[in-house]
């Protein structure tokens, strides 16, 4: 469906009600704030997989007590600009937060700053962490591990995270520089939205239970299959380090041992581990300088020539940017049956959505 026929709503008016449902869920106000700015902030610049369509699964899960309600994130080590956390369970989204908020103090201590948490949760779109930083003109990065996604290249069984990473590079007359992607081609979530929506999904995207590349977004993931990663054995690598620089690194747990957010989990620890880093150009040759060079490096990129049918070289970051000037204007468009789940969540839990009841 285009998005001309999608029902549009504020972002205030989004990020609200996703602050109520939270704290419906029993989640303090100030957590809840944290949260729903960061869910109603993916579909504002355009990441619908990963923003309100995704509230749902997030409230059962508090419900079902699957994930701590009130966060609970305690240091076991800190040396010099390094912190060790571990988050019991809690809401990756407020342990992402808080963990990218002492990375950035560390940074202003020592110039570097880097946060590692274990047993934390599904954190949502990982470049907002990163852009935190930012605000101080500093330079972020995340790495998270996943539950499991993608088979090891030469297997077959879908052990393997999609492990995503951000960066996000201040500029200065320029937008920032924001890279976040996962090492699969797409991710589950958009499997999941095609599902919804009953739109078959591209060939190469992912595998069936049997290896077979498939066009069915259930059979690609929901029903047994597996994320195909970027560039092949490539991609498998990077998602291989990533989780080294997470769970390896930490004791936390691996992908394999990691349960989605659409599976029973009684333990009430997800146990997603993430890392956080926060560099200050100040170490360098300055902040101010190196954001006067970016501009004049971002600028060489896209003077540069254009392909044949190319229109405009666009730097990474920029069309979710300028999806986001877009939206706060026009409001944030979502599909219907995001619309329906969203009633119907605020039925049961006493609140409404738009108007409805």
């Amino acid at each position: 469906m285009e998005k001309m026929d999608m029902e549009r709503i504020a972002f205030e008016e989004l990020k609200n009600f996703c602050k109520q449902a939270y704290q419906r869920a029993g989640v303090p106000q100030e957590e809840a704030e944290i949260v729903a700015d960061l869910l109603a902030r993916s579909d504002l610049r355009g990441v619908e997989t990963h923003g309100v369509t995704r509230l749902p699964i997030y409230i059962e899960r508090l419900q079902k007590g699957y994930v701590r309600a009130k966060c609970q994130l305690t240091v076991i080590k800190e040396r010099g600009p390094v912190t060790f956390m571990e988050a019991h369970g809690s809401m990756g989204h407020v342990v992402g937060h808080r963990a990218m908020e002492i990375a950035i103090q560390r940074a202003e201590v020592y110039g570097i700053g880097w946060v590692s948490v274990k047993d934390s949760g599904h954190f949502g779109v990982a470049g907002l962490f990163p852009m935190m930083a930012l605000k101080r003109d500093f330079i972020g990065y995340v790495v998270s591990n996943s539950a499991p996604m993608m088979a090891p290249w030469g297997g077959r069984d879908r052990i393997i995270g999609n492990n995503p990473l951000s960066y996000a590079f201040p500029a200065d007359q320029y937008p920032p520089v924001v890279v976040d992607l996962s090492c699969s081609v797409v991710s589950s979530g958009k499997l999941i939205l095609c599902r919804k929506k009953g739109e078959k999904i591209p060939l190469g995207w992912a595998f069936d239970k049997n290896g077979l590349p498939t066009q069915d977004p259930f059979e690609g993931y929901e029903g047994g299959g597996s994320l195909a990663p970027i560039g092949g054995h490539k991609g498998y690598a990077l998602a291989l380090v990533h989780e080294i620089l997470t769970a390896v690194l930490t004791g936390g747990k691996w992908t394999r041992d990691i349960k989605s957010l659409y599976e029973e989990d009684r333990t009430g620890i997800q146990g997603t581990c993430h890392s956080f880093m926060v560099l200050d150009p100040d170490g360098f040759l300055g902040r101010e300088e190196f954001k006067k060079r970016m501009d004049r490096y971002i600028q060489s990129i896209k003077e540069s020539r254009k392909a044949q049918d190319s229109k405009e070289i666009l730097m990474p970051g920029e069309p979710e940017y300028r999806t986001e000037l877009k939206f706060l204007k026009e409001g944030i468009p979502l599909a219907p049956n995001t619309v329906k789940e969203l009633i119907s969540l605020g039925k049961s839990l006493g609140i409404s959505f738009m108007g409805s009841k």
